[in-house]
Protein backbone atom coordinates (compact mmCIF):
# COMPACT_ATOMS: atom_id res chain seq x y z
CA UNK A 1 0.00 0.00 0.00
CA UNK A 2 2.74 2.31 0.66
CA UNK A 3 4.35 1.90 -2.44
CA UNK A 4 1.44 2.27 -4.58
CA UNK A 5 0.91 5.54 -2.52
CA UNK A 6 4.43 6.61 -3.50
CA UNK A 7 3.98 6.03 -6.09
CA UNK A 8 0.90 8.13 -6.83
CA UNK A 9 2.16 10.90 -5.31
CA UNK A 10 5.13 10.77 -7.38
CA UNK A 11 2.96 11.00 -10.73
CA UNK A 12 0.69 13.51 -9.38
CA UNK A 13 3.39 15.74 -8.19
CA UNK A 14 4.89 14.94 -12.04
CA UNK A 15 1.80 16.44 -12.82
CA UNK A 16 1.43 19.08 -10.83
CA UNK A 17 4.88 19.85 -11.87
CA UNK A 18 3.83 19.93 -16.07
CA UNK A 19 0.60 21.90 -14.84
CA UNK A 20 2.83 24.54 -13.16
CA UNK A 21 5.29 24.85 -15.95
CA UNK A 22 3.42 25.43 -18.95
CA UNK A 23 1.63 28.73 -18.16
CA UNK A 24 5.60 30.43 -17.31
CA UNK A 25 6.81 28.97 -20.58
CA UNK A 26 3.69 30.84 -22.46
CA UNK A 27 4.16 34.09 -20.46
CA UNK A 28 7.89 33.65 -21.73
CA UNK A 29 6.56 33.09 -25.25
CA UNK A 30 4.18 36.29 -24.95
CA UNK A 31 6.99 38.17 -23.56
CA UNK A 32 9.25 37.19 -26.72
CA UNK A 33 6.29 37.88 -29.04
CA UNK A 34 5.73 41.64 -27.81
CA UNK A 35 9.42 42.39 -27.67
CA UNK A 36 10.21 40.74 -31.21
CA UNK A 37 7.10 43.25 -32.62
CA UNK A 38 8.11 46.32 -30.66
CA UNK A 39 11.18 47.17 -33.17
CA UNK A 40 9.75 47.01 -36.08
CA UNK A 41 6.29 49.00 -35.35
CA UNK A 42 8.83 51.98 -33.95
CA UNK A 43 10.72 52.93 -37.31
CA UNK A 44 6.88 52.90 -39.22
CA UNK A 45 5.67 55.50 -36.48
CA UNK A 46 8.19 57.84 -36.86
CA UNK A 47 8.72 57.67 -40.50
CA UNK A 48 4.80 58.41 -40.23
CA UNK A 49 5.18 61.40 -37.54
CA UNK A 50 7.55 62.96 -39.90
CA UNK A 51 5.85 63.04 -43.05
CA UNK A 52 3.09 64.63 -40.91
CA UNK A 53 5.59 67.22 -39.71
CA UNK A 54 6.90 67.78 -43.44
CA UNK A 55 3.25 68.34 -44.59
CA UNK A 56 2.81 70.94 -41.94
CA UNK A 57 5.44 72.67 -42.85
CA UNK A 58 4.64 72.65 -46.38
CA UNK A 59 1.19 74.10 -45.76
CA UNK A 60 2.13 76.42 -43.26
CA UNK A 61 4.83 77.89 -45.56
CA UNK A 62 2.83 78.00 -48.64
CA UNK A 63 0.48 80.02 -46.36
CA UNK A 64 3.27 82.31 -44.97
CA UNK A 65 4.15 82.73 -49.35
CA UNK A 66 0.39 84.05 -49.89
CA UNK A 67 -0.02 86.40 -46.96
CA UNK A 68 3.28 88.13 -47.85
CA UNK A 69 2.38 88.23 -51.54
CA UNK A 70 -1.07 89.84 -50.56
CA UNK A 71 0.18 92.33 -48.33
CA UNK A 72 2.99 93.18 -50.87
CA UNK A 73 -0.29 94.05 -53.35
CA UNK A 74 -2.43 95.81 -50.66
CA UNK A 75 0.44 97.92 -49.89
CA UNK A 76 0.93 98.36 -53.67
CA UNK A 77 -2.68 99.32 -54.53
CA UNK A 78 -2.60 101.45 -51.30
CA UNK A 79 -0.07 103.52 -52.96
CA UNK A 80 -0.75 103.67 -55.89
CA UNK A 81 -4.77 105.10 -54.53
CA UNK A 82 -2.94 107.49 -52.22
CA UNK A 83 -0.92 108.93 -55.24
CA UNK A 84 -4.08 109.31 -57.31
CA UNK A 85 -6.19 110.61 -54.52
CA UNK A 86 -3.03 113.38 -54.20
CA UNK A 87 -2.91 113.86 -58.05
CA UNK A 88 -6.26 114.50 -58.32
CA UNK A 89 -6.61 116.84 -55.54
CA UNK A 90 -3.77 118.77 -56.64
CA UNK A 91 -4.79 119.02 -60.17
CA UNK A 92 -8.52 120.10 -59.36
CA UNK A 93 -6.61 123.11 -57.25
CA UNK A 94 -4.04 123.55 -60.06
CA UNK A 95 -6.97 123.78 -62.62
CA UNK A 96 -8.72 126.67 -60.88
CA UNK A 97 -5.35 128.68 -60.08
CA UNK A 98 -4.67 128.55 -63.85
CA UNK A 99 -6.91 131.59 -64.55
CA UNK A 100 -5.67 133.54 -62.00
CA UNK A 101 -2.19 133.45 -63.23
CA UNK A 102 -3.38 134.31 -66.88
CA UNK A 103 -5.18 137.83 -65.06
CA UNK A 104 -1.48 137.95 -62.94
CA UNK A 105 0.22 137.60 -66.08
CA UNK A 106 -2.04 140.41 -68.35
CA UNK A 107 -1.97 142.82 -65.11
CA UNK A 108 2.09 142.37 -65.10
CA UNK A 109 2.43 143.40 -68.72
CA UNK A 110 0.10 146.24 -68.53
CA UNK A 111 1.80 147.72 -65.20
CA UNK A 112 4.79 146.83 -67.03
CA UNK A 113 3.67 150.52 -69.07
CA UNK A 114 2.82 152.79 -66.20
CA UNK A 115 4.04 151.54 -62.92
CA UNK A 116 7.92 152.61 -61.66
CA UNK A 117 11.09 150.06 -62.42
CA UNK A 118 10.96 149.36 -58.82
CA UNK A 119 7.88 148.72 -58.33
CA UNK A 120 7.45 145.65 -60.89
CA UNK A 121 10.66 144.24 -59.74
CA UNK A 122 8.57 143.61 -56.74
CA UNK A 123 5.63 142.05 -58.57
CA UNK A 124 7.08 139.91 -61.03
CA UNK A 125 9.33 138.18 -57.66
CA UNK A 126 5.64 137.40 -56.74
CA UNK A 127 4.96 135.82 -59.79
CA UNK A 128 8.44 133.87 -59.95
CA UNK A 129 7.39 132.45 -56.46
CA UNK A 130 4.21 131.21 -57.71
CA UNK A 131 5.67 129.77 -60.56
CA UNK A 132 8.38 127.85 -58.34
CA UNK A 133 5.65 126.81 -56.41
CA UNK A 134 3.85 125.10 -59.23
CA UNK A 135 7.16 123.91 -60.50
CA UNK A 136 7.72 121.43 -56.70
CA UNK A 137 4.03 120.31 -57.74
CA UNK A 138 4.68 119.23 -61.02
CA UNK A 139 3.56 121.93 -63.46
CA UNK A 140 5.44 123.34 -66.87
CA UNK A 141 4.42 125.46 -68.93
CA UNK A 142 3.50 123.83 -72.08
CA UNK A 143 6.63 126.18 -74.63
CA UNK A 144 4.96 126.02 -78.18
CA UNK A 145 5.77 129.38 -80.02
CA UNK A 146 8.68 128.17 -82.83
CA UNK A 147 7.53 124.42 -82.89
CA UNK A 148 5.40 122.39 -85.36
CA UNK A 149 2.10 122.78 -84.46
CA UNK A 150 0.75 119.46 -82.10
CA UNK A 151 -2.76 118.71 -80.94
CA UNK A 152 -1.69 116.81 -78.37
CA UNK A 153 -0.46 119.80 -76.36
CA UNK A 154 -1.82 122.45 -78.39
CA UNK A 155 -5.45 123.78 -79.80
CA UNK A 156 -5.19 125.88 -82.91
CA UNK A 157 -7.36 129.09 -82.49
CA UNK A 158 -6.81 130.45 -86.01
CA UNK A 159 -3.90 129.99 -88.87
CA UNK A 160 -2.22 133.45 -89.83
CA UNK A 161 -0.60 133.79 -92.85
CA UNK A 162 3.32 134.47 -92.21
CA UNK A 163 6.54 134.61 -94.34
CA UNK A 164 8.47 134.25 -90.98
CA UNK A 165 7.59 131.00 -90.09
CA UNK A 166 7.42 127.62 -91.77
CA UNK A 167 3.69 126.78 -92.44
CA UNK A 168 1.95 124.45 -89.49
CA UNK A 169 4.32 126.54 -87.44
CA UNK A 170 2.95 128.10 -83.88
CA UNK A 171 3.55 131.84 -84.17
CA UNK A 172 1.89 133.31 -81.04
CA UNK A 173 0.31 132.10 -78.18
CA UNK A 174 -3.66 133.07 -76.76
CA UNK A 175 -3.52 131.58 -73.79
CA UNK A 176 -0.45 129.32 -72.25
CA UNK A 177 -0.73 125.58 -71.34
CA UNK A 178 0.82 123.48 -68.54
CA UNK A 179 1.57 120.02 -67.62
CA UNK A 180 1.26 118.45 -64.28
CA UNK A 181 3.77 115.83 -64.37
CA UNK A 182 3.97 115.51 -68.07
CA UNK A 183 0.68 114.77 -68.56
CA UNK A 184 -1.48 117.66 -70.28
CA UNK A 185 -3.03 119.59 -67.76
CA UNK A 186 -4.43 122.55 -70.49
CA UNK A 187 -3.28 123.03 -73.47
CA UNK A 188 -2.09 125.80 -75.41
CA UNK A 189 -4.31 128.09 -77.43
CA UNK A 190 -2.23 129.15 -80.20
CA UNK A 191 -1.78 131.09 -83.85
CA UNK A 192 -0.48 128.48 -86.53
CA UNK A 193 1.20 129.98 -89.35
CA UNK A 194 -0.05 129.80 -92.84
CA UNK A 195 1.44 129.87 -96.50
CA UNK A 196 0.51 133.29 -97.91
CA UNK A 197 -2.09 133.06 -100.88
CA UNK A 198 0.34 134.69 -103.17
CA UNK A 199 3.67 132.67 -102.55
CA UNK A 200 1.23 129.39 -102.70
CA UNK A 201 0.37 130.88 -106.01
CA UNK A 202 3.77 131.29 -106.67
CA UNK A 203 4.78 127.30 -106.04
CA UNK A 204 1.74 126.28 -107.53
CA UNK A 205 3.06 128.07 -110.84
CA UNK A 206 6.79 126.84 -110.44
CA UNK A 207 4.88 122.99 -109.82
CA UNK A 208 5.53 122.94 -106.40
CA UNK A 209 2.13 122.45 -105.29
CA UNK A 210 1.10 119.06 -106.44
CA UNK A 211 -2.43 118.20 -107.80
CA UNK A 212 -4.09 121.47 -105.74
Amino acid sequence: MSCDKDSSDKGASAETGEETTEPVENEVLLEDEVDGNAPKDEPKDAEGSDQEKEKNYNELQHRFLRLTADFDNYRRRTREETAEIRRTANERLIQELLPIIDNFERALDAAKKELPDNLITGIEMIYRQLHMLLSQEGVEPIEAVGKPFDPVYEDAFERQETTEYPEGTVVAEIKKGYLLQGRVLRPALVIVAKEPKTEKTKSCQEGACGDE
